[in-house]
């Protein structure tokens, strides 16, 4: 999720939408292995339904609503954790690369 603008540079910019149609531009639909639609599709799923729940209740928490652990499912705990460890990842990773660039003049 932190990532998502990783994953895809747009219908316009992909190498493999390109090369089916060399005319693509940003209005054109993505290509059918991309994995910013693949993340979309599977989101859209119970099981994704279920992690965009977490978000939801994770921003709840950051925003200072207080939730016990007996309030909530033992699989939505371990998403929650997950979430965290991941924006940890995600921020080490952003803070390290911000560094670099600050170094080497980027």
């Amino acid at each position: 999720m932190m990532r998502r603008d990783l994953l895809c540079p747009g219908p316009g910019e992909c190498p493999d939408n390109l090369q089916a149609d060399p005319f693509a531009n940003a209005n054109s639909p993505r290509c059918e292995e991309c994995p910013l639609a693949r993340l979309d599709a599977i989101l859209a799923s119970p099981a994704g339904q279920r992690v965009s729940q977490a978000i939801d209740l994770d921003f709840a928490l950051q925003a200072g609503v207080a939730v016990s652990l007996s309030e909530i499912s033992y699989p939505e705990f371990l998403l929650l954790r997950l979430l965290a460890e991941e924006r940890n990842r995600y921020n080490e990773e952003k803070f390290k690369n911000d560094q670099w660039k600050n170094r080497h003049g980027r």
